[in-house]
């Protein structure tokens, strides 16, 4: 275990205040799979520790990376890490919270180049398998998540995907997302 982790792992444990400097370097460090898994819990379930605040592009930067790394290598064995299908499942949550959250633009921007970027570079059918029909299906169920992806279609390498995405999210307009909503309330117990 790297002195990254052990940082990581001792500020998990306690609960006192995390600087917001030492959070932003240890993501701009994480080069494994397993930190980035230990940083996004931390972001998730600790974030009101980090002061100042973390703050939005540092927190989507590492969102952005640690989802597109569990599709890319299927840890799913791994505790604490998604696998490739959960992980495109969370993207595609992350893409409709900010699509949601007034003006996400930028950083769904970055995001969906991201996502095409992954999708043209793996010569792995089921990273691309999980990219198309785990998430582009679903974020394209949402018309405002449309318009990042788009450029698919344009491109030869992309357009059979983006065809084939498109043709679902329009027989089945924001069905996911409501449905995922729902499940969290009742989850919530609401």
């Amino acid at each position: 275990m790297d002195d990254i982790q052990r940082e990581i792992d001792a500020a998990v444990s306690g609960d006192a205040p995390i600087p917001r400097e030492k959070v932003a370097l240890w993501i701009d460090s994480a080069s494994e799979l397993p930190t980035l898994a230990k940083l996004y819990l931390l972001t998730d379930e600790d974030y009101h520790r980090i002061q100042p605040e973390l703050g939005k592009e540092k927190t989507c930067e590492l969102i952005r990376r640690y989802l597109l790394e569990c599709i890319r290598q299927n840890a799913s064995t791994d505790e604490g890490i998604e696998g490739r299908w959960e992980a495109a499942r969370s993207l595609h949550a992350w893409f409709c919270h900010l699509g949601e959250q007034g003006d996400n633009s930028e950083e769904l921007t970055k995001a969906s180049a991201a996502v095409t970027e992954l999708f043209l570079a793996s010569g792995d059918n089921e990273v691309r398998g999980a990219i198309e029909q785990g998430f582009l299906e679903h974020a394209l169920e949402m018309t405002e998540l449309r318009p990042y992806f788009e450029h698919w279609s344009a491109d030869p390498r992309l357009k059979d995907a983006w065809e084939r995405a498109l043709e679902w999210g329009k027989a089945h307009p924001g069905f996911t997302w409501s449905l995922l909503k729902g499940l969290q309330k009742v989850m919530d117990g609401e």
